[in-house]
């Protein structure tokens, strides 16, 4: 990028190189030409660019010293034209659904900026994301080598939109288009175009999570809180990840607690991930989740995560490990904050929750993780593709983390599960689960029917404190979507006996002896939508038979208003009677909304804000309720931003009783996180790390030039300084991805090399990617022979006298006039090999915009 400089970044460098393309060739010729973008300092690569012209066959043009062809960064504002040559160029986009990225594609840009598009990449991008029968307008152009207008895609009922300001493109997949929900080969099976860097062999990174309360009111002690920082990390070498997690909490009685350890080899080939330590499990069926520790291998088509705080135990009970305010949503509308302290509870211990079909707790602990736990009647069925399976097998022994440090229990304990494609509408799977004397084996089936998908769980368990027990359960679900809006039905039945569990729990909690739901949901074009559930509960023993309907109707009212009404009527447990909701929601431009609430069940009103402003370093957000009610009133308020090298926040939150309106605990808090990595032997700072990360740092000769990554108009995602390199740790595992960056306050002649970094990281991988060099100096001249005549159509060589000794290849036109990139300001002895060979001088003193205008040479004796 250029901004009052010779910067030179991706666009820069194919303008470039376009520029010098012309002055080499000198007038259009017939024959189309393929520049080759070789990579200069800091380059990652070698990409061909191809410029078409399909009336005749292509030569190649070498032009040394320009920055290696990567995918585009974001464009300065200044910019209006994408291809300000008279030759069609050809780039390498990201296509993106939504925000997911599919992969990279090639692009034509015209003259006149018009857009074409490789039809064969897209075909091949979209098929895992697009229904076969929607792909087929575009089967006859899938070809190599075919390009087609942005128009073709929209007239195929698959329109791509191309961002000149990222220069990415995007595909907008109607929901019709779109396969009924199955999992594929995943990300790592995605077909990749151009070169990617490669990781550091050794890297590690920490991250701290602290916080600060301030306690208003609770049933303990009240005033300033003793602090708690979260801990976690990992260490790459070679192919082994050593990653953990902990905690120190002040006080008295805190310290160091360990949440976890475990090393993870990922074996890429197989699709298989081995891991060896504290083990982080996945579950189907009715399976629960029992920790233990041990080794594992899995092939499943989703990443762990290691820093999970909240477990579910199978049926409707979940685990805390840090004290946490629990906010509880009922069919997606928040009702009742409480605060937690750890242990194991069961969601039939929460009154204002019984008789619902669809609850979601939001468990944020003091150091402002979050974690949702989810509990639906309504059951998440996925696919595999025919002849694809997925599977996991835990073993080792039994552990507990609830007491401040981690337990062994010396007991056995295993788990597994296997799933199978065994056709493109049907996938079989089994899966069973052992601890301490007790066991349960259990199966699935999903079947994609014509009239909708249908699946079933079934499971048999022998617990030695109560003997043996089964369940079994059955959905039905239904989409359609058509012009005038789309229609969804689903229906669930689930029936348990009462002695049924998951090894690991002492006492199963199974009140129902059947649980039966239906719910229709329709939504009329943009303008509104109406549903209903039904839900019927068989109890059993003492408890009472359960029976709820609820209607729902939201319509828009304006572009930015909308209101929602919802209309309950329970019978049975704690629950009775009718009550209703209304929610009216105003939105402010694409960020703010303003929410308000009455609920007649407590008689509440709540009156909700939220708004969100930048991008990357300096972004923020804020979000407020207030809760009026019969004698209380409740705050519940969060703010947060994005510092260069943290991110800050301060919450307040208000939680209840259990079972009555009374307020329970209230307190602010103050959170603060950060990050810290290593590698390639460089140390950066800055916000936490996800998964991977990038330290982006100026070259040796340019300590004082401040590098910002992933930028913008709209800002940038991290910036070196006096604090050291940057720090962008926002990199996923198994997704190849372009990390731009730029030197915007950089002087003239700075070289930012190709602008970018291309990765394809594998888990928790480190890499470094070094900004700059003094070699930014394009010179522009005319060589001449001896007797005045222009020196044409020869490639010969520029070599540094003194300094590094570079070799640059340089070449002149039909006129004899050059143009070499890479230089910088010195002596340069130019060889070219005539008949006699020839040699020139050229000194580069002063380079105004990085480009040396050294007019007419002539040999030297």
């Amino acid at each position: 990028m250029d901004r009052g400089g010779a910067k030179t970044g991706l666009i820069g460098g194919v303008a470039t190189a376009s520029l010098l393309a012309m002055i080499v060739v000198g007038p259009v010729a017939a024959a189309p030409r393929k520049i080759e973008l070789l990579g200069g300092p800091g380059a990652a690569g070698v990409r061909k660019i191809p410029v078409q012209n399909p009336a005749q066959p292509p030569q190649q043009i070498l032009i040394p010293g320009a920055p290696a062809a990567q995918p585009p960064k974001p464009a300065p504002l200044k910019t209006t034209r994408l291809n300000p040559s008279s030759k069609t160029i050809t780039m390498v986009v990201t296509l993106k659904d939504r925000q997911a990225t599919l992969g990279d594609v090639e692009v034509q840009v015209a003259p006149d900026d018009t857009i074409q598009v490789a039809v064969d990449q897209v075909f091949e991008l979209l098929r895992k994301t697009v229904d076969p029968v929607a792909l087929e307008p575009l089967r006859p152009l899938a070809e190599p080598g075919v390009f087609a207008p942005l128009e073709r895609f929209a007239a195929a009922n698959l329109p791509l939109t191309f961002d000149a300001r990222t220069l990415e493109l995007a595909v907008a997949v109607p929901a019709s288009a779109r396969p009924r929900q199955s999992i594929g080969l995943a990300e790592l099976d995605r077909i990749t175009y151009g070169e990617f860097a490669r990781p550091e062999p050794f890297s590690a990174y920490a991250n701290f999570r602290g916080a600060v309360d301030y306690v208003h009111e609770s049933s303990g002690e009240t005033g300033l809180g003793d602090g708690l920082v979260l801990l976690d990390g990992a260490a790459r070498f070679g192919g082994i990840v050593v990653e953990g997690e902990g905690s120190w909490q002040g006080g008295d009685d805190g310290g160091f607690t360990r949440d976890g350890t475990r090393a993870v080899y990922d074996d890429i080939r197989n699709l298989n991930r081995w891991v060896a330590g504290d083990l982080i499990q996945q579950s189907r069926g009715f399976q629960g989740i029992q920790e233990m520790g041990g080794i594992s291998v899995s092939k499943t088509y989703a990443l762990l995560d290691p820093q999970r705080n909240v477990a579910p135990r199978g049926g409707r009970t979940f685990t805390v490990n840090r004290e946490s305010t629990v906010e509880a949503f009922i069919n997606g509308n928040s009702v009742r904050t409480i605060r937690l302290q750890p242990g194991t509870y069961d969601v039939s211990d929460f009154p204002f929750v019984q008789g619902s079909n669809d609850v979601q707790l939001v468990i944020t602990d003091d150091a402002g993780q979050r974690d949702v736990v989810s509990f639906s009647i309504f059951i998440d069925r996925t696919q595999l593709a025919a002849g694809l399976s997925e599977y996991a097998l835990y073993a080792g022994v039994g552990s507990n983390r609830l007491g401040g440090s981690i337990d062994y229990s010396g007991k056995a304990a295993a788990s597994g599960f296997y799933r199978y494609g065994l056709s493109e509408n049907l996938t079989l799977g089994g899966n069973f689960q052992y601890f301490d004397k007790s066991g349960m084996i259990g199966g699935e089936a999903v079947w994609g029917s014509p009239l909708g998908t249908i699946g079933g769980d079934v499971a048999v368990s022998q617990l030695d404190s109560v003997g043996s027990g089964w369940a079994f359960n059955v959905s039905y679900e239904r989409l359609i979507q058509d012009q005038g809006g789309g229609l969804s039905i689903l229906a669930t039945a689930e029936a348990r006996s009462e002695n049924f569990g998951a090894p690991g729990q002492l006492t199963p909690q199974n009140p129902y002896v059947i649980n039966t739901s239906f719910s229709i949901n329709k939504s009329f074009g943009d303008s509104s939508f109406a549903g209903i559930q039904l839900r019927y509960a068989k109890a059993r023993d003492a408890f009472e038979d359960e029976q709820s309907v609820r209607l729902t109707y939201g319509r828009r009212l304006t572009d930015k208003m909308n209101v929602i009404f919802d209309a309950d009527w329970a019978e049975g447990g704690t629950a009775g009677g009718a009550t209703f909701r209304v929610s009216l929601v105003r939105r402010f431009g694409t960020s703010g909304s303003m929410r308000a609430e009455y609920d007649s069940r407590d008689s509440r009103v709540r009156l909700g804000y939220q708004t969100s402003g930048g991008r990357g370093v300096g972004a923020w957000s804020g979000a407020g309720n207030l809760d009026l009610g019969k004698d209380l009133y409740g705050l519940n308020g969060s703010l947060t931003y994005a510092a260069n090298r943290a991110d800050l926040g301060i919450a307040h939150s208000t939680a209840y009783s259990q079972v009555t309106n009374d307020i329970s605990d209230q307190r602010t808090s103050l959170r603060a996180a950060t990050g810290i990595a290593y590698a390639g032997g460089r140390v950066a700072v800055g916000r936490p790390i996800s998964d991977g990360f990038v330290i982006v740092k100026p070259y040796a000769g340019g300590k004082d030039i401040a590098i910002e990554v992933e930028p913008s108009p709209d800002g940038y995602y991290a910036k070196s300084g006096v604090l050291g390199p940057a720090l962008y740790g926002q990199v996923s595992a198994y997704s190849p991805r372009t990390v731009t960056f730029d030197a915007p306050g950089a002087p003239a002649g700075f070289d930012v090399g190709t602008g970018a970094i291309r990765v394809y990281p594998p888990y928790r991988a480190g890499y470094v990617a070094t900004v700059g060099s003094d070699y930014g100096v394009t010179a522009v001249g005319r060589l001449l022979r001896q007797d005045g005549e222009p020196l044409t159509l020869l490639a010969g060589v520029a070599i540094e006298q003194g300094g590094e000794g570079r070799r640059v290849e340089i070449f002149t036109n039909r006129s004899g006039s050059f143009g070499a990139g890479g230089l910088k300001a010195g002596r340069w002895r130019i060889e070219m090999p005539s008949d006699p060979p020839l040699v020139y001088e050229l000194v580069i003193t002063d380079a105004p915009n990085g480009i040396a205008r050294s007019g007419d040479l002539r040999p030297v004796p």
